[in-house]
């Protein structure tokens, strides 16, 4: 049951400036969801004629990660939201738009605490070698009308875990930061590359704060596990892995695992 309480003139001050500074921004603050990329994708259902919108919510009942797993999202510990990007055809590669996210992410949460986390090939960033974001990006809409969904999840001061992400998943730790000024932040670092997905701003800082280069990585390709150590990030944000044969393979999609202590 999806529960939106909020409205322009009540929304907050973060969200208000956000708006202002962005024209053609639509923001949509709920309380409660299923989904914050579920909802954008209803929107892009029922004729949505914006440029770009942005979604969050206070808690997510389905909240969604990659590989169809599901991101915990109790109320009011975390930042959860989605940005709703109208694109043109060159605004369509994920792995792009994940690692330009990411490094949104990480800026934003070190321009507000001064904590620096890092960021673990394509889409999670760590913090004290647990995981504290996680990003989904997916593509919707008709060939005439194509959107980018661009969610992420931020564990702000989350400490109750279930029992199965215990020993993965960590939070920023700061109970003073307010969801909503952490989601206004990371737009405002990602919207350069909205606008021109040209821009390799963030190139530079996925790479220096990478936690896999040089580490000993594993990945399943042809329905096999591989492993080699991760060389280097190329400049779409893809993964280069050297095998132990010498063999130079880049990763474009997928997943890869590292040990929990080498993270």
């Amino acid at each position: 049951m999806q529960k939106n309480s909020k409205n322009k003139n009540d929304r907050h001050a973060a969200l208000d400036a956000l708006a202002q500074a962005f024209e053609g921004l639509q923001i949509q603050c709920f309380d409660e969801i299923d989904s914050t990329n579920a909802e954008a994708k209803r929107m892009v259902c029922g004729g949505f004629e914006g440029a770009r919108a942005l979604i969050t919510a206070r808690t997510q009942s389905m909240g969604r990660g990659r590989m169809g797993r599901s991101f915990y999202s109790p109320a009011d510990t975390g930042a959860y939201f989605s940005v709703l990007c109208r694109v043109s055809g060159e605004l369509t590669d994920a792995v792009t738009v994940t690692s330009a996210a990411s490094v949104a992410v990480m800026r934003a949460i070190r321009t507000l605490t001064g904590l620096q986390a890092e960021i673990k090939w394509v889409n999670d960033l760590y913090l004290n070698g647990k995981k504290i974001c996680g990003i989904l990006v997916e593509g919707t809409g008709l060939e005439s009308s194509r959107f980018m969904i661009i969610g992420i999840g931020v564990n702000i001061s989350t400490e109750d875990f279930p029992s199965e992400l215990r020993e993965i998943a960590g939070s920023v730790g700061a109970r003073a930061l307010d969801a909503q000024t952490l989601i206004a932040e990371i737009y405002r670092e990602l919207a350069p590359y909205l606008d021109d997905p040209s821009n390799r701003s963030w190139l530079a800082d996925y790479r220096t704060y990478s936690c896999v280069i040089g580490k000993r990585v594993r990945w399943m390709q042809n329905g096999a596990w591989r492993e080699g150590t991760a060389a280097e990030i190329d400049a779409d944000g893809a993964l280069q892995v050297e095998t132990d044969g010498g063999e130079r393979i880049r990763l474009y999609s997928g997943e890869i695992t590292l040990r929990a202590a080498e993270i």
